[in-house]
């Protein structure tokens, strides 16, 4: 047993195990169905992370692919850090390698909450930080994995936060026909985001795509509006 799988244990419980698997949905047909828990709450786990941040590429590569949910998240906020570390000391070296590591790695970054921890903080930054371009956004946008989509579109937060927002409509539109919940509410939430920053052009582009825009989607996206123009949005009255 590892050191880092050790020290999750001492932190696990049975009933958060349960809690777990009944709130991220691994029963049968459900979008974690296998996924395996220990039973450790996210703030533990990020303090398990904040105390091994000096682990290495070799072992973070077995921690992220474990089968304990709980491991491949202590992974990779691990990895998330060590990215901010770089930045602030400009090792854009150690960055484009997270960042390489981190696309390796798709398909055990299988969760909502392991794509919302870490996608704007490493994909994204890394395109903000002109390490990558962002033709490699429209290749994960168009991928037949649910988590690589909304790795595409949770990567453009970093964008958002610059003030740039139209990458974020760009694959918003991309995403309109797609069929997972998750991928509706993950668009709802960046275009929320976005309507922080520039109101008037996420409206038009809720009005524009009004016939085809999932409804999950518009919920999350009108969320911070004024009751009356929210009403009206619900109502297709705009």
């Amino acid at each position: 047993m590892t050191t880092l799988l050790k020290e999750l244990k001492q932190y696990a419980s049975p009933e958060r195990k349960k809690s777990n698997e009944r709130f991220f949905k691994t029963g049968k047909g459900e979008y974690g169905e296998g996924d395996v828990f220990l039973g450790v709450r996210a703030s533990d786990i990020r303090k398990v992370a904040k105390e091994n941040l000096a682990i290495g590429f070799s072992d973070l590569q077995k921690h992220i692919a474990s089968q304990f949910h709980e491991l491949r998240l202590c992974a990779i906020i691990i990895l998330v850090e060590k990215n901010k570390k770089a930045r602030r000391e400009g090792d854009r070296k150690l960055q484009k390698q997270i960042f390489d590591f981190y696309l390796k790695n798709t398909r055990h970054v299988n969760s909502w909450d392991l794509v919302d921890v870490s996608a704007h903080h490493i994909v994204g930054q890394a395109i903000v930080d002109k390490l990558e371009k962002k033709q490699v956004l429209d290749t994960l946008v168009r991928s037949e994995n649910l988590w690589e989509r909304r790795i595409a579109i949770v990567a453009t937060w970093a964008f958002i936060r610059k003030g740039d927002i139209d990458t974020t409509l760009r694959l918003s539109k991309k995403l309109l026909n797609d069929k997972e919940d998750l991928i509706h509410k993950a668009v709802g939430w960046m275009l929320r985001e976005a309507w922080k920053r520039d109101a008037q052009k996420v409206e038009d582009f809720l009005r524009v795509h009004s016939h085809t825009l999932p409804r999950t989607t518009l919920r999350y996206a009108i969320e911070r509006m004024g009751e009356r123009k929210r009403k009206r949005f619900l109502r297709g009255n705009i």
